[in-house]
């Protein structure tokens, strides 16, 4: 039979890393036994025993070679098993066959056989190492403690295996441990001085090394003994100096701290005094480092055993005294610092220093990045270095000399190729020359001052003084990018390979400091660190001279890990001092984004410089997409059309990999000599470069179609991306990604979720999520959680039984259906003219596919059939109502949702029949839900106008839930609290005085004045008396406005043009079912606030005004080809900002026209009506047959612009809760905030956007989201923004309190609101 292992294995290694890992444990055994004992219950006691080498050998093994027999024997007996005894019996029978099994004693012999190897091996290499000294001292201690002298040294046993031993009876021996007293340590010492014979000096220092650390250190001889082994570290006799260095490295073993700082304060200090001896023999800098010298392997041997103490004393030293991390520290730079006396004469010839040994041991400073690790370590060493910088001098000096000279010319290839210290002294690497030397020294400096400057502290050492004046951080980081941008470095590599070259170094570091915002901040986003490291971008837009690709590779590599960051960001966009508000021409964004333009362009090339690799594009392409991908970066890059760029390679690509694709007579291998074995041969290479070729290409595509993606971040962005036709291959990329749990980016910081939410609020953004299988997906999930899995296996494991009415997965998919479908074209998009798919039975595991099946089984559970079909009914249909309510907060959704499925008839039947005996309707978790659903969709109001019943019971045992349950409408009363009627009585202001001066307006200019006073009387008014600006004093203000608007040229944006149509013709027409509701509703709201009377006279007018609009409109609108539903004809939703206007005239029908059609003609009016720029001539057609209106790709664009510089935290709770301020903003602002402001603060909000201007919009979402900062914080917290931002009034917020910030944020960005949202004309 084979060898069971397959290989013959050294398990040497393994087994000495497990005794070196349980020594303490074998140390703290009192006897032979108790360590047998310990060591057999190991795994209960070691928490890293299935870490250890041996054991996972082990393990892997026997899975390796009684696995196949296991499962073999399972599926032999697993037929046979019934019940659980059964199984009981089959895994005993099986155990007994695997154990007796041939195979099994095979592994366990060779398994025997190899360990006896092993450990046979180590105990024979512990005997070379530790032969016992005769005829020294030592051999009569034991006789000191009572033994006969002439006991002979217990003689190690061979290893050995048997069954009936244990594996630990030969190999533990504690003959080599000794015992003293006081009186013989001082003998010790006392024969270790450099007067005594030297074979004497040796044994003495033998026997020393064989007892334990702890003894040693706790003798009363202690100083003495430490003077005499530092006399024998420098001795002239390599034997005892070997011995000495041995002994120093042992102790480091010890886990006492005393031990260890005064062994390691110890070899400092004779490494010190080597260096400052002047006997002592140090090397010139010039001869260079020859490894093949005795003295100079030892001295770095020495610095090794140092640098190996200081890469893990980190690790420990927060458990000892503040005084070992202080000994330690103030040792190391002591000795980091010192000169060679040689150095201190003119004349003599410079020498090798302390930083030269450690730059040869550690050319990464990785001891020093690890003792700035930590907190506590770094406040220690920045003590020291604010003490005495000169370790810090030295290394800038060393920067900046190596920077400034020109003839560093060593093959910097070869020295990082051979700079493992693991391999200093071998036979591979023997001698480092002066140049390779000084080149190491720098790149240990340039390492060191990298981790410096990441911390505060370490930035408050600058500025250094060196030998030419001070030197800044700002200076010194230059100097470092020189590097990366002027010399050309012969192992200059790109950033994905792991070099110790000087590129990737310098970009390593330039990313270290980027890795906080603090440090990115202080250091980084300096305009003359980024001047620099742009100089080849410039260059190369120059036609000057081109730079290497692996160059360009480091240079994007530093641009974006600065652009993670906000500052960093600014800093590209804007420049070191600049802002968005002020347009910067010389910002570094512009040479980036021209560079990206011109290098997917191809016209980069040129006699001097040849066209940039396809890396390098994509390279600085990411950092382009990390800016367009933000609000302030899209509004800085959007002159570049870099979509339409992006979109244009893409194809390209796209067409040749086409042709590719296509098969060609050369491709399939036919040819004319079919034996030309040539030609066969360069046929099958010719095939792998084509597939070659093709990966690279679809790679490309792939970055391509990532960054063209990106733009969907905001909503101007969606716009973009929505005009280059390539939104479903984009959407298409991003569910392949997503569904296989990529990560968005290498900076990015959260998922798709966002961008999700951001694509699925326009109508082309929804249909796309349907076409890739987005929607599908998220319904077999939610129904997966809810119901069952759509494979029908059952689940070996039943999930626990949840006590709330949602658990966190299902809350999970909640979340994503609202931020799918709350938005109301998207929701039109997938659900218009479509019916229920309505069945007389379901099977108990029929999975929905899509929305429509979704609501048929969740929210229109409506017969006994959907009911029995649902294993979980209470759940699952308690999750769909809650899902209702939200979607129903948008009025439009409502009214589309109850016009196509009449979900209030549903409700009400759901109601009735959970009546009991006594005619009363149960209290129960879906009553109190449905009587939820049904108050909110029928009530309109504020947060005062109207009464929410709860989700839930109250606390109060004695009435749980005191609100009325109905089967039938209308809503009681309780729910619609009553309202003062607003006085009649006239109130003199400065706006009635105003408009009672009745002043003629003629002139453009007599209009501009007038609406001035107007603007500075409504604000002053507004903010002081807001009960005095009522309806009628509002409609005459907005009347006189708009009149004297149109007196303006600029303002008449839409040509006003007459309306001629009669009643009668306009009574003829019909409105859509919709609109008809939308009419009823609003009517209601009107009478509860008492401005309308006669309900079905409020109607008529209400409907007939709509319809006069729509005339209007329509001769102002186009006929678009699409398959948008919402594109089909007129506008789909209700139109509340006419609504609106008509209830604030009372319902006066002629005025309210009057009104809307000067309004119509004004900017305003295409922000303030949804129906005003739908399909409409005054936008381009491109644009309108997007569906998307500018309410979302300019207010909502802009909104979330101001909010990330103005309020950050809300705008980084949207982004943590997968949610986006432009859907909320855009829910608010189509029906002009009803439900969520009170009508007061309505009117406001629409006199203020027509008196003040359109932008007004923008700030007023802003001061809302401001407002409600607090809470949205905390619901973030709770996952539960969306449901507060869409459920939830905004309660206490008036317009008028917010009026002097409104008013802040138009001085400060007016400039560019505005005139974004004036240039309809522009995509």
């Amino acid at each position: 039979m084979a060898d069971p292992l397959g290989s013959d294995e050294d398990l040497l290694p393994s087994i000495r890393q497990l005794i070196s890992s349980i020594k303490l444990t074998l140390r703290a055994a009192g006897s032979q036994t108790t360590a047998l004992e310990m060591v057999t219950h190991l795994e209960e006691t070691d928490d890293n025993f299935h870490r250890y080498e041996l054991v996972k050998y082990i393990r892997g093994r026997i899975e390796e070679v009684l696995g196949p027999l296991i499962e073999e024997e399972i599926e032999r007996r697993s037929l046979d098993v019934q019940s659980k005894g059964g199984e009981e019996v089959m895994v005993r029978m099986i155990t007994d066959h695997v154990i007796n099994d041939q195979a099994s004693l095979d592994l366990m012999n060779s398994l025997k056989h190899c360990t006896k190897d092993a450990v046979d091996r180590l105990i024979r290499l512990f005997d070379e190492e530790y032969r016992p000294v005769q005829n020294s001292m030592f051999g009569n201690i034991p006789g000191m403690y009572g033994q006969g002298g002439g006991m002979p040294s217990p003689k190690r046993n061979s290893f050995c295996f048997s069954d009936d031993s244990s594996s630990l009876d030969s190999s533990f021996n504690q003959g080599s441990y000794t015992f003293m007293n006081q009186e013989h340590f001082a003998t010790i010492a006392d024969n270790l001085a450099p007067d005594k014979p030297l074979e004497m000096r040796r044994e003495t220092l033998h026997g020393l090394c064989k007892l334990p650390p702890s003894d040693i250190l706790a003798c009363e001889h202690w100083d003495s003994l430490r003077s005499v082994l530092l006399i024998a570290l420098s001795d002239s006799d390599d034997i005892l100096a070997e011995t000495s260095l041995h002994f120093h490295a042992r102790m480091f073993s010890s886990n006492s701290h005393h031990v260890m700082r005064e062994v390691y304060t110890g070899l400092v200090e004779h490494l010190t005094e080597m260096f400052t001896d002047h006997s002592a023999k140090i090397s010139p800098l010039r001869d260079g480092v020859d490894m093949a010298h005795h003295a100079t392997s030892v001295l770095l041997r020495k610095f090794r055993l140092m640098n190996e103490f200081n890469l893990e004393i980190p690790t420990y030293w927060v458990r000892f005294p503040d005084r070992f991390l202080d000994d330690v520290t103030e040792s190391t730079m002591n000795l980091l610092v010192t000169e060679p006396q040689g150095l201190r004469s003119s004349s003599a010839q410079p020498l090798i220093t302390p930083l030269h040994c450690m730059a040869i041991v550690d050319p990464r400073a990785s001891w020093f990045r690890k003792w700035m690790h930590g907190n506590y370590g770094r406040t220690s060493v920045i003590r020291q270095l604010e003490r005495n910088r000169s370790l810090v001098e030295k290394c800038v000096q060393q920067c900046m000399d190596y920077v400034s000279s020109d003839d560093k010319s060593c093959d910097v290839s070869r020295v990082t190729d051979m700079l493992d210290k693991h391999s200093l002294g071998s036979s591979h690497r023997t001698r480092y020359t002066e140049s390779e030397v000084d080149y190491l020294y720098f790149y240990h400096s340039i390492s060191l001052l990298g981790c410096v400057l990441m911390y505060n502290d370490g930035y408050k050492l600058f500025p250094i003084n060196v030998r030419d004046g001070d030197v800044s951080v700002t200076e010194l980081l230059v100097s470092f990018v020189h590097i990366l941008t002027e010399r050309d470095e012969p192992s200059l590599k790109s950033p994905e390979q792991n070099g110790f070259d000087l590129a990737s170094l310098v970009t390593e570091i330039l990313k270290f400091l980027c890795f906080t915002k603090s440090s990115c901040s202080l250091c980084l986003c300096k305009d003359a660190i980024v001047s620099e490291l742009l100089r080849p971008v410039h260059m190369w837009l120059m036609r000057n001279k081109a730079c290497s690709d692996s160059r360009m590779l480091h240079i994007a590599d530093v641009l974006s890990t600065m652009a993670s960051w906000e500052v960093g960001r600014k800093l590209l966009l804007y420049g070191e001092k600049g802002s968005w508000v002020k347009e910067n021409s010389s910002a570094p964004i512009h040479a980036i984004a021209e560079y990206t333009k011109q290098a997917l362009d191809g016209k980069l090339s040129s006699s001097l410089c040849m066209q940039p690799s396809r890396s390098v594009a994509g390279a600085f392409l990411y950092v382009c997409r990390q800016l367009y991908s933000t609000c302030d970066g899209l509004l800085v890059l959007h002159r570049y059309g870099l979509h339409q760029q992006i979109l244009n390679c893409w194809r390209q690509v796209c067409r040749e990999l086409e042709l590719a694709g296509t098969p060609t007579p050369s491709d399939a291998g036919i040819g004319y000599d079919d034996d030309n074995d040539d030609e066969t041969g360069g046929s099958g290479k010719q095939t792998s470069s084509k597939t070659q070729e093709a990966d690279v290409m679809q790679a490309w595509e792939r970055t391509l179609i990532d960054n063209l993606l990106n733009f969907a971040s905001t909503p101007k962005g969606l716009h973009l991306l929505q005009q280059t036709g390539a939104i479903n291959e984009c959407i298409a990329y991003m569910y392949n990604r997503s569904a296989r749990k990529l990560q968005v980016s290498k900076t990015e910081k959260f998922g798709y979720g966002s961008m999700v939410t951001q694509v699925a609020a326009t109508a082309p953004g929804i249909v796309a999520l349907q076409r890739t299988g987005f929607i599908q997906a998220v319904v077999h999930g939610l129904w997966s959680v809810l119901e069952c899995g759509s494979d029908g296996q059952p689940m070996i494991r039943p999930n626990p039984i949840s006590v709330e009415p949602m658990d966190r997965m299902a809350h999970k998919f909640f979340i994503r259906m609202i931020n799918m479908f709350s938005a109301f074209p998207a929701l039109y998009e997938i659900l218009a003219s479509k019916p229920l798919p309505r069945k007389d039975a379901y099977s108990l595991r029929e999975a929905p596919n899509d929305v429509l099946g979704f609501i048929e089984r969740l929210i229109m559970v409506d017969s006994d059939a959907k009911i029995n079909s649902l294993f979980n009914y209470e759940q699952s249909h308690i999750f769909g109502l809650k899902l209702l309510t939200v979607l129903t907060t948008c009025l439009d959704s409502l009214l589309l949702l109850e016009t196509q499925y009449h979900i209030w008839d549903m409700l009400l039947q759901g109601q009735e029949c959970n009546r009991n005996g006594e005619s009363v309707i149960m209290i129960d978790m879906l009553s109190i839900e449905r009587n939820h659903i049904l108050v909110r969709t029928n009530v309109i109001g504020g947060p005062t106008e109207r009464i929410l019943p709860p989700h839930s019971l109250q606390a109060d045992n004695s009435s749980p839930y005191p609100w009325p349950l109905f089967s039938a409408f209308p809503v009681p009363k309780d729910y619609t609290p009553s309202l003062p009627r607003s006085s009649s009585i006239k109130q003199e202001n400065e706006l009635s005085k105003l408009l009672g001066s009745n002043v003629p307006v003629k002139t453009a200019s007599e209009a501009q004045a007038w609406l001035a006073k107007c603007q500075n009387a409504f604000v002053t008014c507004l903010s002081k008396k807001p009960q005095t600006v009522t309806n009628r004093l509002l409609a005459d203000l907005l009347d006189q406005v708009l009149s004297n608007q149109l007196h303006i040229p600029g303002n008449e944006v839409f040509q006003l043009k007459p309306c001629k149509v009669s009643d009668i013709a306009l009574k003829g027409q019909k409105l859509p079912a919709l609109q008809m509701l939308g009419v009823k509703m609003v009517v209601r709201y009107g009478q509860h606030l008492r401005l309308l009377s006669n309900s079905n006279e409020s109607i008529d007018n209400l409907s007939l005004l709509l319809k006069t609009c729509r005339y209007y409109l329509n001769s102002q609108q186009r006929s678009i080809h699409s398959n948008m539903r919402c594109l089909e004809g007129e506008y789909i939703g209700h139109d509340w900002f006419v609504s609106t206007i008509f209830l604030l005239l009372s319902g006066n029908r002629d005025k309210a026209w009057s009104m809307l059609h000067k309004c119509f003609s004004v900017l305003s009016s295409g922000y303030l009506s949804m129906a005003r720029l739908h399909a409409s001539v005054h936008i381009p057609y491109d644009v309108a047959a997007s569906s998307i209106h500018p309410v979302f790709y300019r207010t909502s664009h802009n909104v979330e612009l101001i909010l990330q510089t103005e309020v950050p935290h809300v705008y980084s709770a949207f982004r943590m809760s997968g949610y986006t301020p432009s859907q909320i903003c855009q829910q608010w602002l189509c029906q002009c905030f009803l439900n969520y402001l009170d009508w007061p603060d309505i009117s406001h909000y629409i006199a203020l956007c027509i008196i003040m201007g359109a932008d007004y919009q923008v700030y007023m979402c802003v001061a809302v989201l401001m407002y409600l900062q607090h809470k949205i914080l905390l619901h973030t917290q709770k996952q539960q923004l969306q449901v507060f931002l869409k459920e939830k009034s905004i309660e206490g917020f008036h317009v008028a309190d917010h009026l002097d910030y409104m008013q802040s944020l138009a001085k400060k960005y007016r400039s560019t609101v505005l005139s974004d949202m004036s240039n309809l004309s522009l995509t």
